[in-house]
């Protein structure tokens, strides 16, 4: 593999609850690229998948807790949307300079449980949850668009997340069907000849950050890509908790 393209969707309309969203993909793939090929990976914003799965909740449907409404006085925000972190996380990480960093009940880390007030209606009165099964509506995304196609392709739900001790967000997965997640070089040797102990690449996140290129984060509503030219997609078990680590083997909060 000596180069990748990169390709965003055109004509993707605002998605709503209960949207046939692999449909509509479909049609901006042949609008956009006339089809998929084997081995091309559809990159799809969780955002999208949230909308069209409606994971939205209306505040004032939320009837914060005690615990909700003392996090939201020592970190200056909505007791409601607090309640809501609480009930979507496994567990409260740290409330430090008042942003709530959470592991989430899907299994990763994040701030706020990924919920999210930015390009979505009414946004003072709701807000959108990540999706349920990332990963199981990345399979059934994929099954759908290999069908319509006859290729085989993989798809990677993704969102964003800070780093630590860096500024700016990045594009990461959150769940993926068909493709080779983590790459596991242990025991290949590097250029010298010596023996790689532990260097792991994690493919989907990289793919998923190469996305946010042409995906944007803001007005540009282009929620969907497509990265043609790899080789990495596959007929396999790669799971998405593949990229996750334990806590008994995170070194940055031990």
């Amino acid at each position: 593999m000596n180069k990748i393209e990169i390709f965003s969707l055109r004509d993707i309309p605002l998605i709503k609850p209960g949207d046939d969203l692999s449909r509509l993909l479909l049609d901006s793939i042949i609008n956009t690229i006339e089809k998929l090929i084997n081995n091309d990976v559809v990159l799809i914003a969780q955002k999208i998948i949230s909308k069209a799965e409606n994971r939205y909740v209306i505040l004032e449907s939320v009837t914060p807790s005690k615990y909700a409404i003392k996090l939201a006085q020592e970190t200056k925000k909505d007791p409601r949307l607090v309640e809501l972190i609480i009930n979507n996380s496994e567990k409260i990480i740290s409330t430090n300079d008042n942003i709530i960093v959470t592991k989430h009940k899907l299994g990763f880390t994040n701030v706020n449980a990924g919920i999210d007030r930015s390009n979505i209606p009414n946004a003072s009165e709701q807000v959108l949850l990540l999706p349920n099964n990332p990963s199981a509506s990345a399979k059934a995304i994929s099954d759908f668009l290999s069908n319509e196609f006859n290729v085989n392709i993989g798809v990677i739900i993704t969102d964003t997340m800070s780093r630590p001790l860096r500024y700016g967000i990045n594009n990461f997965a959150i769940g993926s069907y068909n493709i080779k997640t983590l790459n596991n070089l242990a025991g290949t040797k590097d250029i010298y000849g010596n023996d790689l102990i532990a260097t792991e690449i994690g493919v989907a996140d990289e793919l998923a950050a190469a996305s946010g290129l042409v995906m944007g984060q803001a007005a540009e509503m282009k929620p969907v890509s497509i990265i043609r030219g790899l080789n990495k997609v596959v007929k396999s078990n790669y799971k998405i908790d593949d990229l996750f680590v334990k806590e008994s083997k995170d070194f940055y909060r031990q």
